[in-house]
């Protein structure tokens, strides 16, 4: 798994879900990677609430017997994004003594 930088969350906001913080994280990297994090969720939430209401169908879902509902998939990456910034919330906290904006 790759190592988070602030050059990979700027070409995706998405790695600061999906990339492991390195181990002495600097507070500039938690603070853009919190930014991140909060965007990925707030997204999926949308998206999720979104797919429930029937506004919106993600790509290439098809309904079969052995499918998950069709709102699952942002759910899940809703969960794991707010997973996330907790995470860097805690570790903004022992580092700073504050959270973040977000």
């Amino acid at each position: 798994m790759p190592t988070l930088t602030i050059e990979a969350i700027r070409e995706n906001p998405w790695n600061a879900i999906t990339h492991k913080l390195p181990s002495n994280p600097a507070v500039v990297l938690l603070e853009v990677a919190a930014i991140a994090a909060d965007y990925c969720r707030k997204s999926e939430h949308v998206l999720m609430m979104a797919t429930r209401e029937g506004l919106y169908t993600p790509h290439g879902w098809e309904a079969t017997n052995d499918s998950p509902d069709i709102h699952e998939e942002s759910e899940t990456r809703c969960y794991a994004a707010d997973e996330r910034l907790m995470e860097i919330r805690d570790l903004l906290i022992e580092r700073v003594g504050w959270p973040t904006q977000v």
